[in-house]
């Protein structure tokens, strides 16, 4: 596979992540607004960007050591699928009446932060 069809792939795929991370914050606010359904939909949300990420992080670790950057893609998807962990662990202990929403909100704003990373971290693999 030519380094341009990889950068594309793991630009796609980081900017699926990213809007997964958007889409997990507007099911927080229909759960906080309410909404039933929006609970079941942030946990599994929530479980599918833990794996997503962690697949990816690897996949990517293990596929592009040797391409320029590649390392760093991988290791950021890993240090986002271990702060997506820690971020579900807040938020199920915070569902279990822990008062840690206070940690939980801001880490989730955080989190967008480290996608989009990822997604600039994609669009640096080499061109050609």
């Amino acid at each position: 596979m030519s380094h341009r069809n990889l950068r594309q792939w793991w630009s796609a795929i980081t900017i699926v992540i990213a809007v997964a991370v958007l889409v997990e914050a507007a099911f927080a606010g229909a759960m906080l607004s309410g909404e039933e359904w929006a609970r079941i939909a942030h946990r599994a949300n929530a479980a599918l960007l833990v794996a997503s990420s962690l697949a990816a992080g690897f996949v990517c670790v293990l596929t592009l050591r040797h391409v320029a950057h590649g390392w760093t893609l991988g290791l950021t998807l890993l240090s986002l699928a271990l702060v997506l962990f820690l971020q579900a662990a807040v938020g199920a202990l915070s569902a279990k009446s822990a008062d840690l929403l206070w940690v939980h909100v801001p880490l989730g704003a955080a989190l967008f932060g480290l996608a989009a990373l990822a997604v600039a971290d994609a669009r640096r693999l080499p061109r050609e």
